[in-house]
């Protein structure tokens, strides 16, 4: 629901912003678009570094509470006439929901890692399941209720059932102490991934408890952690390539389809392709990660993710496959897979690492993770497409090539990272 919201005025708010502002406003769509991401982005960190402060029941309710509100205020942003007005309240309300989905999303998955310890892997996988599908269907939702009542009614609609929500969840979250109690600081001393096997008693740098609240900064001080959440910044921004105007000029240019066409119904249809590869393969990629090691599942799909920005340029490598529309549909499928795969292996690996590093599973670190995981991931929609427009007019749109051999780089150096720690520490 959370996903939903966030996604529903896609398909018709562009348009709506021009009518008010009399002109073309994407600018300020995208300074919008960003401001929540922005706002997620600041926010993953904090509530990952204070969680256990804060009180995963308030900051669960709470979240869902603002993603709600502001959904509902939203839609009555059509009764404001001036343009002015219109943008910067627009701008805002986006920013708090942006606040609101942070504080539930991190605390959410922190307390699926909680409850089920020794599955991290299935429940990333299905955190990313249950985005996927709000991602999927927000815009569809949110056009087919636009045509049946105008701008307020998908946001009234969708937001009032998100608020409706809130006493329930405070409700069922009410015994959360004896939701979270299970641990599983028990990981094996044969993991070949481990950092570093040894004696977590041992370590001078061991966490204490006092200062697992700040653990966030502490994680961020591990090198192997650091590579990890690059890995997710990476491939989330790599997708912002793939920004509907910038990829409607790229297919004009290389297979004379019309722009406008192209933009408004085969964009969607690729989105969806590479969605649905998603959706179908979240939570068969969870249950791999949990029954191997987290770092294989990454180094494949880097490797993936690679191949498919390599065939979408084509590049010079797959030069045999001169641009042809089928390598976008192949590369698009790709590229779901990859970044399904480096998403949500990125969560597990952090987690082991931490945990070779000394720390004790907690929802402490849990929130940790989950918190440092989210905000790679909205950082990445933050810079991704301002970086991708740029790059794009000044390199062409075969960048995609270059971010391919970028994907590849960091394959190289997670794989180097992977076997200095097997050889030193096993």
């Amino acid at each position: 629901m959370n996903y939903l919201c966030i996604y529903l005025p896609s398909p018709f708010f562009p348009q709506v912003a021009a009518e008010k502002k009399g002109s073309k406003a994407d600018t300020e769509v995208g300074v919008m678009v960003g401001s929540l991401q922005l706002s997620a982005f600041i926010v993953s960190v904090f509530v990952g570094g204070y969680l256990d402060r804060l009180g995963a029941r308030f900051l669960a309710t709470s979240g869902v509470f603002l993603v709600g509100g502001c959904t509902v205020l939203f839609g009555f942003l059509e009764y404001v006439k001036e343009w002015s007005p219109f943008i910067e309240l627009s701008i805002a309300i986006r920013f708090v929901m942006g606040v609101g989905e942070a504080a539930f999303h991190a605390t959410s998955i922190a307390l699926l890692l909680g409850m089920f310890p020794t599955r991290a892997g299935t429940m990333w996988g299905l955190a990313g399941f249950v985005e996927t599908v709000g991602f999927v269907c927000g815009a569809p939702l949110g056009g087919m209720l636009y045509d049946i009542e105008g701008f307020y009614f998908p946001f009234v609609v969708i937001g009032g059932i998100l608020l409706s929500f809130t006493p329930l969840l405070w409700y069922l979250l009410s015994d959360i102490h004896s939701l979270t109690e299970g641990t599983h600081d028990d990981q094996s001393d044969d993991d070949p991934f481990d950092d570093d096997p040894s004696d977590d008693d041992s370590s001078d740098d061991d966490p204490s408890d006092d200062d697992q609240v700040m653990s966030v900064w502490q994680l961020l001080k591990i090198p192997s952690i650091v590579l990890m959440l690059l890995n997710v910044f990476a491939c989330y921004a790599t997708l912002a390539l793939f920004d509907t105007s910038l990829f409607a000029m790229y297919l004009y240019k290389e297979f004379g389809w019309n722009v406008t066409v192209w933009s408004e119904a085969h964009i969607g249809l690729i989105f969806l392709i590479a969605g649905g590869a998603c959706v179908i393969l979240c939570l068969v990629i969870g249950v791999v990660v949990d029954a191997t090691y987290p770092r294989i599942v990454m180094i494949i799909g880097l490797l993936i993710t690679g191949c498919g920005m390599m065939i979408i340029g084509p590049s010079f490598e797959f030069s045999f496959l001169s641009p042809k529309p089928w390598c976008v549909y192949v590369a698009m499928v790709l590229l779901g897979l990859g970044v399904s795969m480096i998403t949500i292996s990125g969560g597990p690996n952090v987690s082991e690492i931490a945990i070779s590093r000394g720390y004790k599973t907690s929802m402490a670190l849990n929130g940790a993770i989950s918190g440092l995981v989210l905000a790679a991931i909205f950082l990445s929609g933050t810079l991704g497409v301002p970086i991708a427009g740029f790059l794009t007019a000044a390199l062409n749109f075969h960048i995609s090539s270059f971010l391919g051999f970028a994907s590849f780089l960091l394959l190289i150096i997670t794989i180097v990272d992977t076997i200095v720690k097997t050889v030193i520490f096993c």
